[in-house]
């Protein structure tokens, strides 16, 4: 329920982002650390590069459900007009889960010592 709600992958409490998601000028900001076990969000200067594959993962993906779904309920002519509406709409949760799966999946493999806090 963390990765959900946005929280700190190693605590579980803190809050990953500095804003509300629909702040749309600023979704997009990243805390620098934990506010409640500190662990820092950017190991490394451009981190969340890698980021972009997840997003785009998440992109296809959603494209794909929602081109088979459009397709059994008899809209899969108007697919053209409603997945590129419902992926803008979508842009900034699927870009912070891209963010979020990069702290999750990626940080305690890359960065096991900073992310247990052994030294």
């Amino acid at each position: 329920m963390p990765f959900m709600l946005s929280r700190c992958p190693r605590c579980g409490k803190g809050k990953v982002f500095r804003n509300k998601i629909l702040s749309f000028k600023k979704f997009s900001d990243t805390l620098e650390h934990c506010p409640s076990c500190g662990l820092e969000y950017v190991p490394e200067t451009g981190f969340f590069f890698g980021a972009m594959y997840w997003t785009y993962a998440l992109l296809v993906g959603s494209t794909l459900i929602l081109s088979i779904l459009l397709y059994y309920l008899g809209y899969f002519e108007q697919a053209v007009y409603i997945i590129p509406v419902i992926i803008l709409f979508s842009l900034p949760w699927v870009f912070r889960y891209g963010r979020l799966l990069m702290l999750y999946i990626v940080y305690p493999i890359m960065y096991k010592d900073k992310f247990t806090g052994k030294k």
